[in-house]
């Protein structure tokens, strides 16, 4: 399976929220601001084992994200067609495949910075933050954050780097390849299963 063509920003996407970032805050934009002011001093902890690494990724990701709403968005209109098994084993492969994929991409990251500009309502449950990441001697990279609050708790959908959802693009990804194996969701979960036990 191919990567995602994002990858050169992947380590930005997830770097900025993935350390002790509060469920519960005032508003979306506190949410995203909370992260941003708390990642910086995770992950890239001086002696870092790579096994800690990935327990913390894994733990911090499931708390601030809605990873299966997005595992389903990601596998699209295939969905409907999946059995229940499937369902259940593709959210599971979704959840190692994203950790395999970036829990590794956080060593290097002074001088990096979140600034949270502004924010805007989607809809009475959803909203995007406007943020940028600076990076020395580079010109700073737009992430926009889509949230979804219920009952005062936010939990992130979706991501756009440079106007570019990430969900969108890995739901392509997959479409792909069921495409190539047969047009079955089993074809991608047996890729994913491969994919996540070689890595």
């Amino acid at each position: 399976m191919t990567r995602s063509p994002l990858k050169v920003l992947g380590a930005f996407l997830f770097l900025v929220l993935v350390y002790s970032a509060p469920a519960q805050a005032a508003t979306p934009e506190d949410f995203v601001k909370n992260m941003g002011d708390k990642a910086f001093a995770s992950l890239s902890e001086p002696g870092l084992t790579p096994e800690e690494r990935t327990k913390r990724f894994r733990d911090l990701l499931n708390q601030a994200f809605d990873l299966p709403r997005i595992a389903r968005f990601t596998l699209g209109r295939y969905w409907r067609t999946a059995t229940e098994e499937e369902q259940q084993e593709f959210v599971q492969l979704f959840e190692k495949f994203v950790i395999q994929a970036y829990a590794s991409r956080f060593q290097d990251m002074s001088g990096k910075k979140l600034n949270v500009l502004n924010a805007r309502e989607i809809s009475a449950a959803q909203a995007l933050v406007l943020s940028e990441i600076q990076i020395p001697g580079k010109p700073p990279v737009k992430i926009n954050w889509r949230i979804r609050s219920k009952e005062d708790v936010h939990k992130i959908v979706d991501v756009m780097v440079e106007g570019i959802s990430m969900s969108v693009t890995q739901r392509d990804e997959f479409a792909a390849v069921i495409r190539q194996t047969g047009g079955k969701v089993g074809g991608l979960i047996e890729a994913l299963r491969r994919k996540t036990s070689s890595d």
